[in-house]
């Protein structure tokens, strides 16, 4: 049995994730080849639900690639090799097991290509996703 604690453990608790400022990092530490993919949860679902989202992006996530939570629930993990094709292929496989939980509507992706600057990427991401639509991928042009 869960802990009142444990069921109650903020998105940024959860195990596996990385800061924003150690993605940043990581990013700054790709040479060639690097994405980033935004995955945006619905406004509609509730805060306390999200951490289940963040957990099944870091869930999917290929080893060694970070993932960032932040406090809206909203994930960014960064693609190491492969660029915008790999990001778009694990969106799918998010995606994937979201329609297996009916749930493939509540989430929006989108993808940036890794850039000069990691933290503007992020920024590009996050505006692909949010104007995407529902269960759908986006790709920064």
């Amino acid at each position: 049995m869960r802990s009142r604690a444990a069921a109650s453990q903020p998105i940024s608790g959860l195990p596996w994730q990385v800061s924003r400022a150690e993605f940043v990092a990581a990013a700054h530490e790709v040479e060639t080849g690097g994405a980033c993919c935004m995955f945006v949860i619905d406004a509609s679902i509730p805060q306390a639900a999200r951490s289940g989202y963040a957990a099944l992006v870091i869930a999917y996530a290929r080893a060694e690639e970070p993932v960032c939570i932040f406090s809206d629930g909203s994930a960014a993990l960064l693609i190491r090799d492969g660029g915008v094709d790999s990001a778009q292929v694990v969106a799918r496989r998010i995606f994937d097991q979201m329609k297996r939980l009916g749930l493939e509507g509540t989430m929006r992706a989108g993808i940036a290509a890794l850039g000069a600057e990691p933290a503007a990427m992020l920024e590009t991401a996050r505006a692909a996703a949010e104007g995407a639509e529902a269960g759908g991928t986006a790709v920064a042009a």
